[in-house]
């Protein structure tokens, strides 16, 4: 497995793919380094990122690629103010949310509230230093999702 950062095209993605890239999709697992090295063995995953804290969401993360700039994030929930710790004990683990990168985090909230999603967080620094949000987009199923900027200086 190579180290590695899930760093993003700058060029807002490929053409006629609109403003909104798919990133990642969220998984919550009960243990990072398990979950990652029974999926990067199963479906061959050569390029993961080392674990590393996200102490704004109060969770453990480690992403593996899925193919170009796709990514499967694991989520490890650290104590139980974590916002992931009840999904966990809830479900054991599973699909918890998909990711779009976004060119302008702002707008793209605005938009979607508009739109009446509900918004669960504003804009905040995230993984990279990325700003990150999550919302309830007012769509049929609403599945969790998060908005996500290019890497700072990108």
């Amino acid at each position: 497995m190579t180290a590695t950062e899930p760093n993003s095209r700058s060029d807002g993605g490929a053409p006629g793919l609109g403003r909104y890239r798919l990133h990642h999709v969220g998984i919550v697992v009960p243990n990072l380094e398990r979950a990652v090295a029974g999926y990067a063995e199963k479906f061959e995953f050569h390029e993961t990122t080392l674990p590393f804290d996200d102490r704004a969401q109060r969770v453990r993360v480690a992403f593996a690629n899925v193919g170009g700039h796709v990514w499967l994030e694991f989520i490890e929930p650290v104590g139980a103010e974590s916002p992931v710790t009840q999904f966990l004990a809830k479900t054991r683990g599973g699909y918890h949310h998909v990711a779009f990168e976004v060119s302008d985090i702002e707008a793209a909230v605005r938009e979607f509230e508009a739109a009446r999603a509900v918004v669960v967080c504003r804009p905040v620094v995230g993984f990279e230093g990325r700003r990150v949000a999550f919302l309830f987009p007012n769509l049929q199923p609403s599945l969790l999702t998060e908005l996500v900027e290019p890497c700072p200086g990108s």
